[in-house]
């Protein structure tokens, strides 16, 4: 039996949790997971899915608000004899005294092929920058931003119309396995450690709630991508009537030059309706104006009928 502890946050860590407990051969000894949160209209405190599903099986959950310099937290963390620490996307930094708690490694779970797209969005970036594969790497954690050795990466496929949804759907569907998979492999000797090559490092910020205002001086292709990295949320948008008019769902298409001023909508026989970027259209399926419902374009021209022609 190898005893684990857990650091974790999002909805996929759940599913990733789940995958733990469903295995024979780890026991989970407690879990730490974000502060409960106010959520709705009544901003009710509620507990996140990982603790949920922790308290479910009657495992001990803490949730810090803070972890560097915790001492009370540490010294209660130190209590419980674990093997593996296993951290995947818990959104804070882990200091060199809590990595030296389990017995064996502390293993974090990150969606990238590393050393590409280090650092809290890989997989957003990996979409952004149009990559046509990703993958979940298995790694040592060290003080350093995912500078750890690695040991073992399962790749993930990008399809054309992935969103980070569906690619976070997928990243939840495979990591989880895949990290017991590997610990097993690990406690047995079948897998050793691999330093990673930090001259290909690649590095990406956190997502937030900034401006992502759509810059049509770039080509249709690379919007799409970062549409693709920003659905379905912070998403992007461009401004229309001085109204913000998010870009809920587009693709692109390669045409040929265009003699319209960039950012003009246009519609093509086809009624294909598309934005002129600097090289090719940005073409809509979905939209949603602000303060409004969202939109097929269709609808959305039917009440705007001044779309055509304008200039975003």
């Amino acid at each position: 039996m190898i005893w684990i502890g857990f650091f974790w946050t999002p909805h996929l860590s759940a599913r990733v949790l789940q995958d733990f407990l469903n295995s024979s051969d780890f026991k989970v000894n407690f879990v730490v997971t974000g502060e409960d949160k106010p959520i709705g209209r009544h901003q009710v405190l509620t507990a996140n899915e990982v603790k949920t599903l922790a308290l479910e099986n009657n495992i001990p959950v803490f949730q810090p608000s803070r972890v560097r310099g915790n001492t009370e937290f540490l010294e209660e963390i130190k209590t419980f004899d674990v093997d593996y620490l296993v951290v995947v996307a818990y959104g804070k930094i882990l200091p060199l005294e809590l990595l030296q708690i389990p017995k064996k490694y502390p293993i974090n779970i990150h969606g990238s092929i590393l050393p590409k797209y280090r650092g809290a969005s890989p997989i957003q970036a990996a979409l952004i920058a149009g990559e046509v594969e990703t993958g979940v790497t298995i790694m040592v954690m060290s003080e350093g931003m995912d500078e750890g050795d690695s040991i073992d990466i399962k790749k993930i496929g990008i399809d054309r119309n992935e969103t980070t949804e569906t690619l976070f759907e997928k990243f939840a569907e495979t990591s989880g396995k895949f990290a017991a998979e590997t610990i097993l492999r690990l406690d047995k000797w079948e897998l050793s450690t691999k330093k990673q090559n930090s001259e290909e490092a690649t590095y990406c910020k956190k997502i937030t709630k900034e401006e992502w205002m759509l810059d049509f001086t770039k080509t249709a292709k690379e919007l799409y991508h970062l549409y693709q990295g920003l659905t379905p949320w912070p998403w992007v948008y461009t401004f229309y009537k001085e109204k913000k008019l998010i870009i809920e769902k587009c693709f692109y298409e390669e045409t040929g030059e265009i003699q319209w001023i960039l950012g003009t909508v246009v519609q093509k026989a086809d009624k294909t309706v598309g934005i002129v970027c600097e090289k090719w259209l940005l073409t809509l399926e979905q939209v949603k104006l602000e303060w409004k419902k969202s939109q097929s374009i269709k609808e959305f021209l039917n009440g705007q009928q001044n779309f055509i022609s304008s200039v975003l």
